[in-house]
């Protein structure tokens, strides 16, 4: 698991309604949380944030998918 501040990239399958721009949040069921550094195409470039980190802009709910396995 990252720590704090280290930076992941994110892929999206889609959004309903406007998706999140840079300054936006991430956030999972099980509490991790991901601050939105900018966005390219379907990636997400995005810094891990502290849990009590200040919220700044939307929150998005953010769901793991299942990984694509080639055969």
């Amino acid at each position: 698991m990252k720590a704090a501040w280290d930076r992941v990239k994110l892929r999206f399958n889609f959004w309903e309604g406007d998706g999140p721009v840079g300054g936006d949040e991430l956030r999972t069921r099980a509490g991790r949380r991901y601050q939105i550094v900018s966005v390219n195409g379907r990636t997400l470039d995005c810094l891990v944030l502290l849990a009590d980190a200040e919220v700044q802009g939307r929150v998005f709910r953010w769901e793991w998918g299942t990984r694509n396995k080639m055969m």
